[in-house]
């Protein structure tokens, strides 16, 4: 079994994974979702746990933007309380950052977050352990790194590049300017001081939309993998670049010998933006099933040209998974009707919560396979004998 929650997180995200059986059951956070959404979300997903099963065998913190690095900071700054253990966590923080002349600034959160991992022993020794404790990072060249977690899960890092982290080292934003990057004591002194966490208030400024001109350096620095267990794959892309996502996506397929990968799920990049898809490399993926994060607030996510592409790329039809019926979902759900009753050849279905049947504990969008729905043709994720012998004589970097 298999599934995968997008908490109900506002604008942001936060990913809830589940696999293995009833009695060996495995989890994986990726992002906590904004600061505001947190006790809703998050928090209510990970209190519907009894406590004995609160271990997340990873957590991810893809990047440094707001909505999904604030939700993160909270459930950490009362991890022990609430009993959580977390055996494997990968961000990039300051210290992971390759040096580059001049440096100065750092962002806040970025700060409180290293901070917070710093002074917690457990935490510190799961920081990017299978990498060495330096960055989460795909290398220039050779095989893109795997991981290995319990039961033989397996995530294949897509990004960020070396040259992603570089820039937003260069660039690491000015919103401190009185102590030292990598200060964690007076990072968590300041955090104190904060008695309610509440996210940026201003929006990011965006250039006129066009197909993969995402160039914001946080947004660069995501870390995207893709998940695969027991026949099922997912891309988890956090708000990666399509040049990014591009570049990793060719390198996979030429180094499993396929033109494509045939995959279960892909969450969209940066909630569906148009921004962060392009041909380029939705040519190496062949998916039905692509999920969106977002309530559409503040940047009035997704876009519909993004599914256009998506649908263009497939030659069919394919299906948006939101995790919010809202007012920019539902505007992508009447063009894709729109586009359906064109009969044109390509379009997309949308597919919203349901009380009972596709959300979770906490509410949002809850998708599962197990090998019922792969034995009715849906487990596109499923490798030939050949590509899982290639792909066992791998080496492969073990949690355990």
């Amino acid at each position: 079994m298999l599934s995968v929650e997008l908490l109900p997180a506002a604008h942001g995200d936060s990913i809830w994974i589940e696999y293995g059986t009833p009695a060996r059951r495995h989890r994986v956070l990726i992002d906590g979702g904004p600061a505001h959404s947190y006790q809703a979300g998050l928090r209510r997903r990970l209190g519907a746990l009894p406590e004995r099963e609160r271990t997340l065998d990873l957590m991810v913190v893809t990047h440094i933007d707001a909505d999904h690095i604030d939700g993160a900071l909270i459930l950490l700054q009362e991890r022990k309380a609430l009993k959580l253990n977390v055996l494997d966590l990968w961000f990039n923080a300051w210290s992971q950052l390759p040096a580059t002349p001049r440096d100065t600034y750092a962002p806040l959160q970025g700060e409180f977050l290293g901070g917070l991992i710093k002074v917690d022993r457990e935490l510190d020794r799961a920081w990017n352990r299978p990498f060495g404790r330096r960055a989460v990072v795909v290398p220039e060249g050779g095989r893109l790194p795997e991981v290995v977690l319990g039961d033989g899960a397996t995530l294949t890092l897509l990004g960020p590049a070396l040259s992603d982290l570089r820039r937003l080292r260069a660039r690491w934003a000015s919103a401190i300017r009185e102590f030292s990057p990598g200060d964690a004591n007076e990072a968590l002194r300041r955090l104190r001081e904060r008695r309610e966490y509440r996210p940026p208030t201003s929006a990011a400024t965006f250039a006129a939309k066009a197909y993969g001109d995402d160039r914001t350096v946080a947004n660069g620095s995501s870390i995207s993998f893709l998940f695969e267990h027991d026949g099922v794959a997912i891309l988890f892309a956090g708000d990666a670049h399509a040049r990014t996502l591009a570049a990793s996506l060719d390198r996979l397929t030429r180094q499993r010998g396929v033109p494509r990968l045939r995959l279960d799920a892909v969450k969209l990049p940066h909630h569906g933006s148009m921004g962060n898809v392009s041909a380029d490399w939705l040519r190496y993926i062949d998916c039905t099933d692509w999920l969106i994060s977002t309530n559409g607030a503040v940047f009035d996510h997704p876009d519909a040209e993004t599914a256009a592409l998506v649908a263009t790329q497939h030659r069919g039809t394919v299906r948006m998974l939101c995790n919010y019926r809202a007012v920019s979902t539902e505007r992508l759900a009447r063009q894709g009707n729109e586009r359906l009753a064109r009969r044109d050849g390509s379009g997309w279905s949308t597919v919203f919560p349901a009380a009972g049947k596709r959300s979770g504990p906490a509410g949002g969008l809850r998708v599962e396979w197990n090998g019922e729905t792969r034995a009715r043709g849906r487990g596109a994720g499923t490798r030939s004998h050949a590509q899982k012998r290639a792909a066992a004589a791998r080496p492969r970097t073990s949690r355990r």
